[in-house]
C-alpha cells in the first residue's frame, strides 16, 4: 500500500538516495541538499512523498508553479526508490489527485527525456497527452544538450478518467 504526504526536511536523505540510483541522473536529474531545502521553503512549490506501510519513503513528486495565474502546475521531478513495483503508478495517481483537488491546477504539465520510455509509458497510462518536442532544451551535466518531450493532463480529462476507475 502506498500513501502520500507532504515532504519534510527529514525526508531529504531518502529523496536524495532515490535520485542517486544508477542512471537516474541522466533520466531524471538530481538536487543537492541545499536545493531540496530551498525547494521545501518555496511557497510556489510542493513535494509530495509516497510512503509505505512502515512510513518509509518510496518516492516523491516535486511540483512547481503552484501560484501560476493560468493554473498550469508543473511537475519538475518524479522519482521512485524501486522501479517496476507499481509504486510510480500509485504515487503519481495520488499526487495528481492531490494536485487537482488541493490546488487551483487546471493543467498539469511535465517534460521528460525521450530515452525515458518507462516515464513516458506511465504518464500516458495516467492520461497525459504528448504536446510536442522541445528541441535541445535540456542541458546535461556533461555539457551536451538533449531534447525533451512535453506532456500535459487537463483537469476535465483527469476527472473523466477518475470516474471510470
Amino acid at each position: 500500500m502506498v500513501g502520500l504526504r507532504p515532504a519534510t526536511e527529514a525526508d531529504i536523505p531518502a529523496m536524495m538516495e532515490a535520485e542517486r540510483q544508477p542512471g537516474y541522473d541522466a533520466l531524471v536529474g538530481r538536487f543537492t541538499t541545499q536545493e531540496h531545502v530551498a525547494n521545501l521553503a518555496d511557497p510556489t512549490a510542493a513535494y509530495q512523498v509516497a510512503v509505505g506501510r512502515e512510513g518509509q519513503v518510496l518516492g516523491f513528486v516535486f511540483f512547481r508553479d503552484l501560484t501560476d495565474p493560468h493554473a498550469n502546475l508543473y511537475i519538475k521531478r518524479v522519482v521512485v526508490a524501486e522501479a517496476n513495483k507499481g509504486t510510480g503508478t500509485a504515487m503519481l495517481r495520488l499526487a495528481l489527485a492531490w494536485a487537482f483537488t488541493e490546488t487551483s491546477a487546471y493543467r498539469i504539465w511535465l517534460t521528460h527525456v525521450p530515452e525515458n520510455l518507462r516515464a513516458h509509458a506511465l504518464y500516458s497510462k495516467l492520461g497525459f497527452r504528448e504536446e510536442g518536442l522541445l528541441r535541445q532544451a535540456y542541458g546535461r551535466a556533461d555539457g551536451t544538450r538533449g531534447d525533451l518531450v512535453q506532456m500535459s493532463l487537463l483537469k476535465p480529462e483527469w476527472t473523466a478518467a477518475a470516474s471510470i476507475r
